[in-house]
């Protein structure tokens, strides 16, 4: 089989995951956007977008495998100055081609700050029609969720270029329901295969995309293979698999 996953942060990993993704099928990843501690200005988040989209695409061309690269200033990684400068960086990164999504953003505790730097990214990404991956928090997801979801709402963007991931079983179906696609996260504190397998039997596939997050936090390299044994084994229609691990993320994203 093959498979994409949807939401990474391999650059913090080393060779050895990539080998051994890509000798499991892993024929693309999306690289979201983030830094771990808080940057103190601009530079630092422009630097990040720089390795991002200079150098780990080649790194992980020579496995063979695919980068589709999201910027942007997570909610845990707003600078203490010059997000304008990100921002504006951010915008000569879409008008180059160099980043093809928005990602990853959202809320975190959903503060004014977070509320305000936001909207404008996503005005951003909405003037060049591009896809947007949302975060959603280990604390207080479904009200952060509900807030997330107005702001969205709010500056009208396309939902079938929404992604909003990390979601509880609970939050899937209400996002379905608005169009938004949907990213689960298989990993330690998040989902589990189990939990995949009963949101694939009483959502379906359509929309929904498995990633592992995979960062410098206890996450799976190999989650995507696993999770479509899993799922296989577990009866699920593999056109339906195919979907969840595979082809929705490169429809919407674009691959």
């Amino acid at each position: 089989m093959r498979f994409v996953d949807s939401h990474t942060h391999i650059y913090l990993r080393g060779s050895e995951d990539v080998e051994a993704m890509s000798a499991a099928g892993v024929e693309g990843v999306v690289v979201c956007s983030y830094f771990p501690v808080k940057p103190t200005g601009p530079s630092t988040l422009i630097d990040l977008h720089r390795w991002l989209t200079e150098v780990e695409p080649e790194r992980l061309k020579k496995y063979g495998i695919l980068t589709l690269v999201a910027v942007g200033i997570h909610p845990r990684s707003i600078p203490s100055t010059g997000v304008g400068e990100v921002l504006d960086h951010i915008s000569s990164l879409f008008e180059s081609g160099k980043a093809s999504a928005l990602g990853e953003v959202g809320l975190e505790t959903a503060g004014s700050e977070e509320e305000k730097i936001l909207i404008r990214q996503i005005d951003l990404a909405k003037s060049y029609g591009l896809p947007m991956i949302f975060h959603t928090p280990r604390q207080n997801k479904a009200q952060v969720f509900d807030r997330l979801l107005k702001l969205i709402e709010g500056q009208k963007v396309d939902m079938t270029k929404v992604i909003i991931d990390h979601l509880s079983a609970g939050l899937v179906v209400r996002a379905r329901e608005l169009n938004a696609n949907v990213g689960i996260t298989v990993q330690s504190g998040k989902m589990s295969e189990q939990d995949v397998v009963s949101i694939i039997s009483s959502a379906g596939a359509e929309g929904i995309m498995v990633n592992s997050d995979l960062s410098n936090q206890p996450s799976d390299p190999l989650t995507l293979p696993k999770v479509a044994k899993t799922l296989i084994d577990a009866g699920i229609n593999k056109e339906d698999v195919l979907k969840v691990t595979y082809s929705n993320a490169k429809k919407i994203l674009k691959f």
